[in-house]
C-alpha cells in the first residue's frame, strides 16, 4: 500500500438495478473449475481477484457515469451473480434487482498513485461469494469530474478477456450507444446447455482425449520435495524485460507462429532441462470463446488445457517451438470440459499407477487477443540481447496456500514482456525460481539470431547477468 492510502476520502453511491430475469442454474464448467480451485487455495483465495480500468475523456459527468454503471449491471448477469448451497451442490443464483455501492474517490492534484490504491483495495480482498456482488467499483474524480472507473472482478463471475467486453459495452452506454448492442450472452444459459446431451456428449469426447494424455505424462513435473519452504511456501517473482518484448515476437514471426507458442515452448524447454522430463506437462489456461454463443460472454470461461509437450529427440528450439505449436492445438480442442470428468479420469489414472499423478505446472497469458500490444521495435542497430541489463526481477506479495507448485503468468507491462512465477518453495527455491525466469528469457533473445541447441542449454544461453 502506498503512503497516500490512508490521504483517501471515499464515499458511497448507491446504484439500483432492476433486470428482467432472476432465477438459478447449475454452475458453469468454468465457474466449477474456478469454485474448485478456489477452494483448494484458501484462505489466499484473493489470488484469483482481478482488475480492469477505463479512463474517462473530461466529458461526462457523475450521473453519467453511474447510469453506465447500472446499465452493464442490467446487461450482464454474471455481475448480478452470487453462490448458493442446495443440498451441497454449489449453484449459480442471479438477482433480478438489488444495490450496488459504488466507492466514489475525489483525487487531489499530482496524485497519480489512486487508481492502483482503488485496484489494491479491490484485489487483495476475498470475496464472500454467497452474499457480496462479484464487483467492485471505484470512480475516481478530479474537481468532481470522473476521470477513471477501476473494477475489482471475483473470478467465479468473469475470466480477463470476458471483462473486455464488459468496458467496451460501459463505453458504449456513455456514448449513448447502449441500447442498440444486441442481448449480452447468459451464464445460466450456458450452463444449462453444458447439462444437455449435446454439452454432455462434447464432455465425453474431451473426457476421453483428458485420458489419452494423462497416460502419457509423468506423475509431476517436480516430484521430490527436496528443499526447506521458505515461509510463506509460496513465493512470487517477476521477470520485466525489453529484451523479450523484441525477441518474442520476432522469433514468432520468423517461425509463423504466435508468442504464446514460442513463451509455451521456452518454458517447456527449460522445465525440460532442470527436471530431465522428455514428455513436460503444462496446464495453460484455455479461454474457449470459439461458439458464437459464448464468443462475447461476460463470464469465467477459462479451463485449464492439458499440453503435452514430447521433446524426445528435439534437439534445437525451433523444432521445440513447432512442436509445442501442434501440442498446444491438440489441447486446447478439448480445454472445455466439465470438472467432474477430469476428475475421475485423474483419480482413475492415479490408480492405476498407484500414486497421484498431476502436472502441477500451469501457465496463464494474460495478453489475452492483444498479445504482444507492449512490444516495441529495437533501436535501429541494437539486438535484444544488448537490452539485458534493462531487465527488472521484483519480488511480489508470496501466498500461504495455492493448488500448484509451479505457475507462469505472461502480461505487457508498459514497453516490457512480463513474466510472473509462482513456487512452491519445497520443490523450487527462490534461487531456482530466479534463475528459470533468467534462463527462459536468455534463451528466447538468443533465439533472435537463429536456433539454439537445447541439450546443455544452460551452456549454450550463458550465465544470468543479473
Amino acid at each position: 500500500m502506498t503512503e497516500h492510502a490512508v490521504e483517501d476520502r471515499i464515499r458511497l453511491e448507491p446504484v439500483e438495478f432492476a433486470a428482467p430475469w432472476a432465477g438459478t442454474a447449475p454452475l458453469t464448467w468454468g465457474q466449477r473449475a474456478i469454485w474448485s480451485a478456489i477452494g483448494r487455495t484458501r484462505p489466499g483465495d484473493w489470488y484469483f481477484n482481478f482488475c480492469r480500468t477505463l479512463m474517462l475523456p473530461r466529458r461526462y459527468d457523475l450521473p453519467q457515469v453511474l447510469a453506465a454503471i447500472r446499465f452493464v449491471l442490467e446487461r450482464h448477469e454474471s455481475l448480478r451473480t452470487r453462490l448458493v448451497q442446495s443440498d451441497g451442490e454449489p449453484l449459480q443464483s442471479v438477482s433480478a434487482t438489488g444495490v450496488l455501492e459504488v466507492e466514489v474517490v475525489e483525487v487531489t492534484a499530482g496524485d497519480r498513485e489512486a487508481g492502483a490504491r482503488a485496484a489494491e483495495r479491490h484485489a487483495a480482498r476475498a470475496f464472500d461469494y454467497e452474499r457480496e456482488w462479484p464487483v467492485r467499483i471505484t470512480v475516481l474524480t478530479r474537481d468532481a469530474v470522473p476521470t477513471e472507473v477501476v473494477l475489482g472482478f471475483c473470478h467465479l463471475a468473469a475470466d480477463y478477456e470476458g471483462t473486455g467486453f464488459l468496458l467496451r459495452d460501459l463505453r458504449a452506454a456513455l456514448a449513448g450507444r447502449g441500447a442498440a448492442l444486441p442481448p449480452a450472452p447468459r451464464p445460466s444459459a450456458l450452463a444449462l446447455h453444458q447439462e444437455s446431451a449435446e454439452g454432455r456428449r462434447f464432455a465425453e469426447a474431451a473426457a476421453a482425449h483428458w485420458e489419452r494424455s494423462y497416460r502419457r505424462i509423468p506423475v509431476s513435473m517436480f516430484t521430490e520435495e527436496c528443499y526447506t519452504p521458505a515461509e510463506p511456501r509460496f513465493q512470487r517473482l517477476e521477470l520485466r524485460s525489453t529484451a523479450l518484448a523484441v525477441a518474442v515476437p520476432a522469433v514468432a514471426a520468423r517461425l509463423a507462429v504466435s508468442s504464446s507458442t514460442v513463451l509455451l515452448a521456452a518454458a517447456g524447454a527449460v522445465l525440460r532441462e532442470r527436471t530431465g522430463h522428455d514428455t513436460c506437462a503444462l496446464l495453460a489456461i484455455a479461454g474457449n470463446r470459439v461458439a458464437p454463443q459464448t464468443r462475447e460472454i461476460v463470464s469465467t470461461m477459462s479451463l485449464e488445457a492439458l499440453v503435452v509437450l514430447g521433446f524426445e529427440g528435439v534437439t534445437g528450439f525451433e523444432e521445440a517451438v513447432r512442436a509445442t505449436g501442434r501440442a498446444a492445438m491438440a489441447g486446447y480442442r478439448f480445454g472445455s470440459y466439465d470438472e467432474r470428468d477430469r476428475d475421475a479420469v485423474v483419480a482413475a489414472e492415479s490408480a492405476r499407477r498407484g500414486e497421484p499423478v498431476h502436472p502441477y505446472a500451469c501457465v496463464n497469458d494474460l495478453r489475452g487477443a492483444r498479445q504482444g500490444a507492449g512490444a516495441q521495435a529495437a533501436p535501429e542497430g541494437v539486438r535484444p540481447a544488448e537490452l539485458l541489463d534493462s531487465t527488472e526481477l521484483l519480488e511480489l506479495a508470496p501466498l500461504e496456500q495455492l493448488s500448484c507448485r509451479f505457475c507462469l503468468h505472461f502480461a505487457d507491462v508498459d514497453e516490457a514482456l512480463s513474466i510472473r512465477l509462482t513456487a512452491d518453495t519445497g520443490y523450487l527455491p527462490l534461487s531456482g525460481m530466479a534463475g528459470f525466469l533468467g534462463e527462459m528469457e536468455r534463451l528466447v533473445v538468443a533465439a533472435y539470431d537463429g536456433d539454439v541447441p537445447l541439450p546443455g542449454l544452460a551452456a549454450h544461453v550463458g550465465a544470468d547477468p543479473r
